[in-house]
Formats: C-alpha cells, sequence, structure tokens
C-alpha cells in the first residue's frame, strides 16, 4: 500500500506498525542494578500504546485545522474631529456678545419681526441677518452650556452685541443673572447637528445698513439728508426701545447680497468716521 503523508490515517496506522516492531524486537526482560528483575520494554509498551493515540490525536487536530487567512493591515486612522470653524464653508458660525431679552423689559406680548408673538419661555433668539426659522447652536463661552434656538426677531440694535436670546434660553445658557455672555453659534439642522443654512430661506428678504437709532427729530432729519446725499436712499422704521422709548432706526440702501451691503457699510464707517456712528448690516424685515 502507497504511503500518503497528507492522510492522519496512514500516518497512524505506520506508527503503531513502528510500535509493535519495537515490541518484538526488544522484548527480552533487562535486569536492574540492584537485582530487581524489571520488564522495562513491557511498561514502555504498555505506555507507548497511549502515546501513540495521544501523538495521532494531535497530528489530526493539526491537519484537518483550517488555514488562517492573512489579515490585511491598514495605517492607524485618527479619530473623528469636532468641526472646526474652517471643516466646512457653508456651515454658519459666529463668535460675540449675546444679551437677552423677555423679563420686565415690555418685549413679552409684542410681534417678533417675523410677525409671531414674543414668549420669553420659548427657546427663540434675535440676529440681525439670519433667515427667520434658522436653527443655530448657541454655546456659552464663559460657562460651557448650550442650546439650540430657532430665529424669530430681529436685533440686537446694540453697539457690540451679536445676540438677543429669550429668557428661557438664557436661562439655559447660564447667563440669566450675568445679563450678557460671549458665545458661539452655529448652524445646525432639526437633529442639532451642524448644517449649512439652507439657501432658498436667504432669498426674498435684502440687506441694509443701520446706521443710527435717534429720537430727536432734528438729529434725524440733519443724519438722512447727509446719508442720502453721500451713499443712497435713507430708510426710516420706528422702534421702542427696552426703556420704552421710541426711535427711528436710520437706515441706508436694499441690498440683494450681504457683500454689497458690507461695502455700503464700509463706505459710510469711512465718510462719517468723526461721528462716532458704528454702522452694521440688518434685514429689512
Amino acid at each position: 500500500m502507497d504511503f500518503n503523508a497528507l492522510c492522519t490515517q496512514n500516518w497512524s496506522r505506520h506508527f503503531s506498525i513502528w510500535i509493535e516492531d519495537i515490541q518484538v524486537v526488544c522484548h527480552p526482560v533487562v535486569t536492574a542494578p540492584f537485582g530487581l528483575q524489571v520488564n522495562l520494554l513491557r511498561k514502555a509498551r504498555s505506555l507507548s500504546r497511549y502515546t501513540a493515540v495521544v501523538v495521532v490525536l494531535l497530528f489530526s487536530l493539526h491537519c484537518t485545522r483550517p488555514q488562517a487567512t492573512p489579515v490585511a493591515s491598514f495605517p492607524d486612522v485618527p479619530a473623528a474631529e469636532e468641526p472646526s470653524d474652517h471643516a466646512d464653508a457653508k456651515v454658519y458660525t459666529e463668535t460675540g456678545e449675546a444679551s437677552w431679552y423677555g423679563g420686565d423689559d415690555g418685549f413679552a406680548g409684542r410681534a417678533t419681526a417675523n410677525g409671531e408673538t414674543f414668549d420669553p419661555r420659548e427657546l427663540t433668539c434675535a440676529h440681525r441677518t439670519l433667515p427667520f426659522g434658522a436653527k443655530i447652536e448657541v454655546r456659552n463661552l464663559d460657562t460651557g452650556k448650550r442650546a439650540v434656538l430657532r430665529v424669530n426677531d430681529r436685533g440686537p440694535f446694540i453697539r457690540g452685541r451679536m445676540l438677543d436670546v429669550s429668557e428661557r434660553a438664557a436661562k439655559e445658557l447660564g447667563m440669566h443673572g450675568r445679563g450678557t455672555s460671549r458665545v458661539r453659534i452655529t448652524s445646525v439642522d432639526t437633529k442639532g447637528k451642524p448644517a449649512p443654512i439652507d439657501p432658498a430661506t436667504l432669498l426674498g428678504d435684502a440687506y441694509t445698513v443701520q446706521v443710527a437709532a435717534l429720537s430727536d427729530p432734528a438729529n434725524i432729519a440733519r443724519i438722512s439728508k447727509e446719508l442720502q446725499s453721500a451713499v443712497g436712499p435713507v430708510n426710516l422704521v420706528e422702534a421702542r426701545t427696552q426703556g420704552g422709548v421710541t426711535v427711528k432706526r436710520v437706515r441706508v440702501g436694499s441690498y440683494a447680497t450681504q457683500d454689497e451691503a458690507q461695502k455700503a457699510s464700509d463706505l459710510i464707517s469711512k465718510l462719517f468716521r468723526d461721528r462716532g456712528l458704528e454702522p452694521f448690516i440688518t434685514r429689512e424685515n
């Protein structure tokens, strides 16, 4: 019979024959040094049978075990990082000073810029240019607290302020007792994840440049005349301040894009630098 090295049964059979040959040749009894007759080979023969079984079993397991498939190695991939300010240019981010309104300032129950009734208990906010209905995550850089708010109003119309949040939002952000805080805003989707602002919502509401909010009729007439002569048409919008004072917001121009409005704002800043005016861009509505 031919010997097949890949067949475990052949190995087992030949191993048993080899053991039997050893037992036949080495059958004589060996005399021990101290006169004790010990049949060592007979004991070896007895033990060899068990050894053969173990060896054959191990060999069978080794031969029948499936071959391991090499696994390709890949370089380490760094963990995903939190989106930065420039991770996606379409995601709107802005950092600045935020205040809140809706306490005893008389704004509760009044109409917001988008026509809703302002409710300080809602998570809403006022921004100068973001479209109505846009959702933003506001992170208080002083406390680390966050809240997702919906834009439904325009403002704040105070120098140095970027955002006005409702009273409830102020409490969630940890700025209710302080009045103002430095915040960072990021445009988000309905699930609160960073997302671009829908371009369709940016259409149909022109930009304008607000130069001042004045209450004295003489000052309003004078600055309006100068602005119209130097820059373009002036629009006056009546409003009430937190103190209940009625003012006229003096605004210049109507621009389709924010870039156009920015050019007009820069021109006004240059021409009226000595007057202490600080124009800023907002929406007409």
